[in-house]
């Protein structure tokens, strides 16, 4: 039978971040006055656009204009020098109207990264409770793809930053991060150690899970069946990808979601 994974708390490097941000803004108030708190708001708003603005490079998925034109507008509002400038009212009226259209984004979830998700969904087949893990990449099995296959169901992940990937003379790996930005702003260069799916040209699939990652589970799987049945959620999204109905993987993704909040 099906369960939905239980998973340890993830992503907490997001609200340390956060935290950070919030925090050089309580100090430039403390210790600066109302300017200080402006000129640190201003900084991050500033920092979060260009963040933002990385992003949509990166994966060339237009919607991240809107955070990033919400947040570059944000900084004109409120950037203490331009508390004065003849269209400051102007800046205020355009970056209210991101502010609605991001809104509207984070409904549509668009914008998440899927990492959790993933996680949950590798995990529902699953029903052993033994251990076995290693570090050493798994043989999936093999699917049914080209090269040129693998590739665009490569640029689709990374355009909706669920997976990103790195594409070999041989195969394709796509990575599952936690934090996928440390990829699309170039902090990590390689796949070595992160979880993975491959897509290589003979058709065969390996997977790879960290024990990092193995350890987000609050319950002991086995991790031979975890390692299959990660491979068996790719080479789905693969079939659906052949098949130009790319919007299931989406559809799949949210019914995670669904899934855990049925259990609460």
């Amino acid at each position: 039978m099906e369960q939905t994974a239980k998973l340890k708390p993830i992503q907490v490097g997001m609200t340390i971040f956060t935290s950070i941000l919030l925090g050089a803004m309580i100090f430039g108030r403390i210790f600066f006055g109302p300017d200080g708190f402006y000129w640190a708001l201003s900084a991050a708003q500033i920092l979060l656009s260009l963040i933002h603005l990385t992003v949509l490079m990166r994966t060339r998925n237009w919607i991240y204009l809107i955070p990033s034109g919400m947040y570059t507008f944000w900084f004109l509002t409120f950037f203490p020098p331009l508390a004065g400038h003849p269209q400051h009212l102007f800046f205020s009226i355009v970056s209210a109207l991101f502010f609605l259209a991001f809104i509207g984004l984070l409904f549509s979830r668009r914008l998440e990264w899927r990492y959790k998700e993933i996680l949950q969904l590798a995990a529902k087949p699953v029903t052993g409770t033994t251990d076995g893990f290693t570090s050493r990449p798994f043989p999936a099995g093999s699917a049914e793809f080209t090269r040129e296959d693998a590739i665009k169901l490569a640029r689709y992940l990374t355009k909706n930053v669920i997976a990103f990937p790195f594409i070999e003379s041989d195969r394709v790996v796509l990575v599952i991060p936690e934090y996928m930005w440390v990829y699309v702003l170039f902090f990590k260069r390689s796949y070595e150690k992160g979880t993975y799916v491959a897509f290589s040209d003979s058709g065969q699939v390996t997977v790879r899970i960290t024990k990092n990652d193995y350890q987000k589970y609050r319950e002991e799987l086995t991790f031979d069946q975890l390692c299959v049945s990660l491979g068996d959620l790719f080479k789905q999204f693969m079939l659906w990808s052949r098949e130009g109905t790319s919007e299931k993987i989406f559809a799949k993704l949210n019914s995670a979601r669904k899934d855990q909040t049925d259990e609460k």
